[in-house]
């Protein structure tokens, strides 16, 4: 009988580990598949509306460019740890919700792995509403309303809370200042990313209670 409860414990074992890894890597390529999915709907409805937006003309990348990011990376930095020292309830709900969500589908993931949905969710997310919806917009709108709506679609499509959509809200528009005072897509696109990694890290490697 001890023999059998043990052939047992190690099927159901087996089981639970290759099921985890099954949900990490659909979550993994769900993650691709939407992210990179956005990038692909702004080139498709430029080319196919015929927009002239021109992505790969508003994105370049030199020293200069190397200096907006990290100045532009700073203040993201500074104020994620501000929030997350502020004793307010909604703000350590967020704090709970993207903690729960990183290590019930991406705890077990590779640093390779995380850097790829990061890379993927600035070039996806700011190609879709910094160049095709704000650039968009800005061709026939005063530049400040472009903005406006872009962040405030921007905001809705994070709205996992009321807090987050605010939230979501204020970064776009700081995305979209960047945009417009460095006239360089690039420069959104490389701090969304870095900006996520830098989470994604971070809770990463933050002790962990189940």
């Amino acid at each position: 009988m001890a023999a059998i409860r043990l052939t047992v414990e190690r099927f159901t074992l087996v089981f639970r580990e290759r099921n985890t890894t099954i949900n990490t890597m659909s979550f993994f390529w769900q993650a691709i598949l939407v992210e990179g999915g956005l990038a692909i709907i702004a080139i498709l409805v430029d080319l196919l509306c015929r927009l002239g937006l021109h992505y790969e003309r508003q994105c370049w990348c030199n020293i200069e460019t190397l200096q907006q990011i990290l100045w532009g990376l700073l203040p993201l930095i500074a104020g994620y740890f501000v929030l997350l020292a502020l004793p307010v309830a909604a703000l350590r709900q967020i704090d709970r919700i993207v903690r729960e969500l990183f290590w019930q589908h991406m705890g077990h993931w590779k640093l390779g792995q995380l850097a790829l949905v990061a890379a993927l969710a600035g070039i996806g997310e700011e190609l879709l509403f910094r160049g095709l919806f704000q650039l968009g917009l800005s061709t026939f709108l005063p530049v400040w309303l472009a903005i406006l709506l872009t962040s405030v679609v921007f905001g809705l499509a994070h709205a996992v809370t009321p807090t987050y959509c605010v939230l979501a809200f204020v970064i776009s528009l700081y995305f979209g200042f960047l945009f417009v005072h460095t006239g360089n897509l690039f420069v959104p696109i490389a701090i969304h990313a870095l900006y996520d990694l830098f989470v994604l890290l971070l809770i990463r490697f933050t002790p962990h209670k189940n």
